[in-house]
């Protein structure tokens, strides 16, 4: 069993519906999902109306073309993950899930072709979604109180805006003690940084 990919029954599944596919359409078909894997920022590859010209080109029902494309889709993500060379992937898919030599040529060609820039574009891409794009802080000292004369409280307010479809903010409130820490913590996360400079 490969080391480098998850083999589920949905995968080998997927994979059995692509060897019935014609090979000069699996080959569009695979050159298309890497074209969109090296740029895509959209995680459908493909639009409702495509979908459906898929359906009538390839002679599939609607789930196992999903079902297709999702075995396609992960085994080009998995390969990126794990960064495989070419004659690993080949003996894997003769091997482990038994595809038809021509198909796995079409996998290997478009590897070759797109492996390098799809791994160039995960690798800028984050694992999360949100990130924080801006910080905003305030510092608001409370002097006094009804019950309490002379009740000096200092709290710093840190926004946190962050990118997602709508702009949203994050605040947080941390007395001096919890400020410290967020502080000693991010000391020792930009001193890690540094370190693999």
């Amino acid at each position: 069993m490969a080391s480098w990919i998850t083999v589920t029954p949905r995968l080998e599944q997927g994979l059995k519906i692509a060897n019935q596919v014609d090979n000069s359409k699996f080959r569009l078909l695979i050159n298309r999902i890497c074209q969109a894997l090296q740029s895509n920022v959209n995680p459908k590859i493909f639009s409702e109306e495509e979908e459906e010209k898929l359906l009538v080109s390839l002679d599939l029902k609607k789930d196992d073309l999903v079902c297709l494309l999702d075995a396609i889709i992960s085994i080009y993500k998995q390969a990126v993950c794990n960064i495989i060379k070419p004659q690993l992937m080949e003996s894997t898919l003769k091997d482990t899930f038994k595809i038809d030599d021509d198909k796995v040529q079409v996998f290997l060609n478009a590897w070759l072709t797109y492996g390098k820039s799809i791994i160039d574009h995960f690798r800028q891409m984050s694992i999360f979604p949100v990130q924080v794009k801006d910080i905003d802080w305030c510092l608001n000292i409370q002097a006094a109180s009804s019950t309490i004369k002379k009740d000096v409280r200092p709290m710093a307010l840190v926004q946190l805006n962050l990118t997602e479809e709508e702009d949203s903010k994050l605040t947080v409130e941390f007395n001096k003690k919890e400020l410290i820490n967020l502080y000693q913590n991010l000391e020792k996360m930009q001193s890690q940084l540094d370190s693999f400079k």
